[in-house]
């Protein structure tokens, strides 16, 4: 049956109670002030065999009728009346199960459908329990094909269960606990934990309720299970309440927390969804089994044979809300396995799926860390698990702030062997060129395992030490410290100045944190993400790489880019003339072309490498595939700036080898390779402090609201142009270009062509010649009067007033886009040169020289043996090599580890009062951001007290039990005594 359909029944909806047109499909039913009326109209309405036919094809017509006479009189009965229920009449197809008529059920069943399909008041089903007979009638079952030669038994708890009836269910447990016989009384936990059977066709309801013959049937479900299944929450937590069984495993295994995965809980306020999945969740974990366990779950979820209740919510067919994943994680479960720690893969997990979730989950794990400690040893226990660095990369990648906050729980200071003889220095000097460092970063691999964790440890200084016992898994045995001066740089005990700080030491517990996999995440960073470059162990990170590695590429790109430019300028003053036979101009640009090649070449292998290395994880390989917005974007230009360059060559090679006549297509060929190379050089001092801005301009021009300014403007402009030209008559790109000077620009020659030349007199003379003026034309100056002072005075102003806004609301971010843009230049810079390993030292310097000897050998023949194409090929030789060789070292690779595979840590040193400078939020951000903090204490308060009120209700329970069972006893007995007391 539909859920249409359902509405329109009558007593399930508002719709039905009050007036207005009624459609086709509802049913003629009388209008309904009170629950007696609503039960006895329903009853009628069952009565009629039309009604049923029409919204209960499945049932039995005659049946339904009899069903509902029967609880007709049963409702109408007075106390006095001799009327007794007998239970034990069978109904068949009364009433509707899981999507399935009943093949046989009770007088009871029929009515606890009733009420929940009619909108009931519940008290019938206790009026009804008491009219019983037989009070054991309670226990009958009833049953419903389970498809082939199999029926399933189930009793009126199951139905209840499932229906989502919490008043019925109180009634039944305590009708069952309380007034049935002693042969077949229950306890309440024993009564909620009833299993559903599977038996063969024809068994008969007697033998489901001996004890010796239900041995021989095959266990099916538990309330509990329907409930879950159903997503009751209330209905699950009174279950649990009563000691329901939360490991139960239905005849396929599953439990019920894996059935809460994937239906969630329905009908609840949305305001306190997440209160009532944490207590769900929490009681069903009370074993600490529930959420690591396993079951078959392919009945519902396609190639699901073998998960946990997180792998279940993460999937597209699940219900789960998504924001509160992170109560399924089993490594927050209260597991006796120590060693089995999960906390990476749950977190990528659920990131993959929501990075809200992720991010609770990780601030759950923060604040029980803060609670008990050995939670937080867990998880960086965990984080320096094998192939985390890359696990990490794919949660950066998802879950960018759940990422953040994870590399923040793995800060920590690092250990010092001897602080009395050896100790890390209070003040260091943090200066720079043009402007002092916020930190100083390296990377090394000094550690000490306590508690199975390795920390970072600055070891007893000295040139060699012999490697302690606790440091053996460094894998070398003499440990260097020579970097503790290079890294902290101690300054002179009287110095001042305003770049000697006192210094704070921090270390990361991630080890290969700058794995290319986790900046090529950083790289690929969304817009709305962009705060996470505050934080300090990704700018360490950051830091680290391109300060001590790739800083040297990038000036050396940068010297190359700035002879290509030169190239290009020197070649547009020779080449009108044929001056430029037998410069440099020429293989230095065919080199500049050859190297752009082979770095495409390289980057796009790297890329696929790393793309097919990633073949099991799809979020990984989402990251690196070839076709990324983040790939073309940058191969795109640069082979575009290669073919344009290679035309040029073959035009001024074969075309026109002296120079010569040329023509206008020449000169813009020309012209448009110089100023894409002086664009090239512009855009590389990006990554300069003193060129930083250049991210914020940029950002500016591409600024929504700058872009549709601008379009609006053309536009008008363009109607403008049109209406002068209807105007003066005249259809000619002069006018256009008159307007656009004159309108935009306030050029007087521009106005003079659009009419404004007006004359004052007829015949005017200027040093004795007669000046000329246009006809005057009274429409045409009118609208190039209006036209200047929209355009000059409106437009223009609002034009200047919306970039002056987007700029001073993206400059607060141009930090951490600077940050953001040496990562990204790091990781195009190591997939594009880190070609060849690191061989030692001495290779090392025999690359280098090579590639210097290239192109010291490249100039000389160019220039004396005027032989261009040898020069080229030893120019892009010498510049393919040098980055090569610069780009490698002892102490890195890609994959995070130095080149003898040891692992590494990353270490920052900033002043004590370090803080990031873009974090100058306004007073709103700060509100808002205080705000937010507020929500989440009051929430954990909230929780708190309902947790307590919890448990004040059980106790009062309790002692109303005890008072009922002992008179003397009781609460206000207590309370007397306490007074006089």
């Amino acid at each position: 049956m539909t859920s249409s359909q359902s509405l329109q029944r009558f007593g399930k909806t508002e719709s039905l109670r009050r007036s207005g047109p009624r459609t086709a499909a509802s049913p003629r039913v009388p209008h309904l002030d009170t629950k007696k009326s609503m039960q006895a109209s329903g009853l009628e309405y069952l009565q009629s065999a039309e009604n049923v036919e029409e919204h209960y094809p499945k049932l039995d017509t005659d049946q339904v009728a009899r069903a509902a006479e029967l609880l007709a009189r049963i409702i109408d009965s007075q106390p006095g009346d001799a009327l007794e229920v007998n239970c034990n009449e069978q109904f068949n197809a009364v009433l509707m199960f899981k999507r399935r008529p009943m093949n046989m059920s009770t007088i009871l069943h029929f009515a606890i459908w009733f009420v929940g399909e009619f909108g009931a008041d519940a008290a019938i089903i206790q009026d009804l329990l008491d009219k019983l007979d037989d009070p054991d009638d309670v226990f009958l079952p009833g049953y419903y094909g389970s498809g082939g030669p199999k029926i399933t038994f189930v009793s009126a708890i199951h139905l209840a269960a499932g229906l989502g009836h919490l008043d019925i269910l109180a009634m039944l447990t305590n009708h069952a606990s309380q007034k049935t016989s002693d042969l077949y009384k229950m306890t309440a936990d024993q009564y909620v934990s009833q299993w559903a059977c599977i038996c063969p066709a024809g068994t008969p309801s007697e033998d489901y309720l001996d004890p010796i013959k239900r041995m021989q049937f095959s266990n099916f479900y538990q309330p509990i299970h329907d409930s879950t299944f159903a997503g009751n929450g209330a209905v699950t937590l009174w279950l649990l309440r009563q000691k329901a069984d939360p490991t139960a495993r239905n005849i396929n295994g599953i439990t019920p927390l894996h059935f809460v995965a994937f239906a969630g809980i329905v009908g609840g306020l949305e305001s306190t969804l997440g209160d009532d999945l944490g207590n769900i969740v929490k009681e069903l974990q009370r074993t600490g089994l529930a959420v690591s366990a396993k079951a078959d779950m392919k009945q519902f979820i396609p190639g699901a044979n073998d998960v946990t209740p997180l792998e279940v919510a993460v999937a597209d067919a699940s219900r789960f809300p998504q924001d509160f994943l992170g109560l399924l994680a089993p490594c927050l479960a209260n597991s006796s396995k120590k060693t089995q720690m999960t906390y990476f893969e749950d977190i990528k997990r659920i990131a993959d799926v929501t990075p809200e979730g992720a991010l609770k989950l990780v601030r759950n794990i923060a604040e029980r860390g803060r609670d008990k400690i050995s939670v937080l040893h867990r998880f960086r226990l965990d984080a320096q698990g094998e192939g985390n660095s890359d696990v990490l990369a794919s949660i950066l990648y998802t879950a960018p702030l759940a990422a953040s906050e994870m590399l923040e729980l793995l800060e920590m200071e690092p250990e010092v062997e001897d602080a009395a003889h050896h100790p890390i220095p209070a003040k260091t000097s943090l200066w720079g060129l043009l402007q002092n460092v916020p930190m100083v970063c390296t990377y090394q691999f000094d550690v000490a395992k306590k508690n199975n964790l390795l920390i970072p440890t600055w070891l007893n200084k000295g040139d060699k030490v012999k490697a302690k016992p606790a440091i053996e898994d460094c894998g070398d045995d003499d440990v260097d410290v020579d970097w503790h001066d290079s890294f902290m740089k101690q300054p002179r005990t009287e110095a001042r100045s305003t770049y000697i700080k006192r210094a704070h030491v921090v270390t990361s517990l991630l080890p290969g944190i700058l794995d290319i996999d986790v900046f090529m995440a950083i790289a690929q960073c969304q817009k709305e993400y962009l705060g996470i470059m505050e934080r300090k162990t990704l700018q360490g990170a950051i830091s680290c790489l391109w300060i001590n590695l790739v800083e040297r590429v990038w000036a050396l790109e940068a010297i190359f880019a700035f002879c290509d430019m030169c190239a290009f300028i020197t070649l547009g003053g020779l080449v009108h003339d044929g001056q430029h036979v037998g410069s440099l101009c020429l293989p230095i640009i065919c080199a500049g072309i050859i190297r752009s090649v082979v770095m495409v070449a390289t980057f796009c292998l790297a890329v696929s490498r790393k793309f097919a290395s990633h073949a099991q994880d799809p979020t990984m390989q989402s990251m690196w595939s070839p076709f990324s917005r983040w790939t073309v974007t940058y191969i795109m230009p640069v082979i575009c700036q290669a073919l344009l360059g290679s035309y040029l060559v073959y035009d001024l090679v074969f075309k026109h080898p002296l120079g010569g006549e040329r023509d206008r297509f020449d000169d813009m060929l020309l012209a448009a390779c110089l100023l894409i190379s002086c664009f090239r050089f512009l855009w590389m001092w990006r990554l300069s402090v003193v060129g930083s801005r250049i991210f914020t301009i940029i950002q500016t021009m591409c600024a929504p609201a700058v872009n549709q300014i601008l379009f609006i403007t053309f536009m008008l402009m363009f109607a403008f142009v049109a209406a002068l030209m209807v105007l003066a008559r005249l259809h000619t790109v002069r006018l256009a270009i008159d307007s656009y000077r004159g309108f935009l620009f306030g050029d007087g020659d521009g106005f003079n062509g659009v009419g404004m030349n007006v004359a004052h007199e007829e015949n005017i003379f200027r040093d004795g010649h007669p000046v000329t003026f246009t006809e005057n034309n009274g429409a045409l100056v009118c609208f190039s009067v209006f036209g200047a002072f929209f355009f000059n005075i409106i437009v223009l102003n609002i034009i200047i007033a919306i970039y002056g806004h987007e700029y001073d609301k993206v400059e607060p971010e141009t930090p951490l886009r600077f940050m953001m843009g040496r990562a990204d230049y790091s990781v195009k810079t190591v997939l594009s040169w880190y070609v060849i390993s690191w061989r030692g030292e001495s290779f090392n310097r025999c690359l280098t020289a090579t590639a210097l000897l290239m192109i010291w050998a490249g100039i000389h023949v160019g220039r004396y043996e005027n032989n261009v194409w040898v020069s080229a090929a030893l120019f892009a030789f010498g510049q393919t090599v040098l980055p090569m060789a610069l780009i490698q070292c002892p102490w890195f690779s890609p994959e995070g580890q130095d080149a003898n595979d040891r692992q590494r840590f990353l270490w920052i040193c900033h002043s004590s009062d370090w803080q990031w400078t873009s974090s100058e939020m306004s007073i709103d951000d700060g509100i808002a951001s205080l705000h937010e903090v507020m929500e989440e204490k009051i929430a954990h308060v909230d929780n708190k007290i309902a947790s307590m009120d919890e448990k004040m209700d059980k106790i009062m329970r309790l002692l109303a039990e005890r008072s009922a069972k002992s008179p003397k006893g009781t609460l206000a007995t207590i309370v007397d005594r306490d007074h006089d007391f």
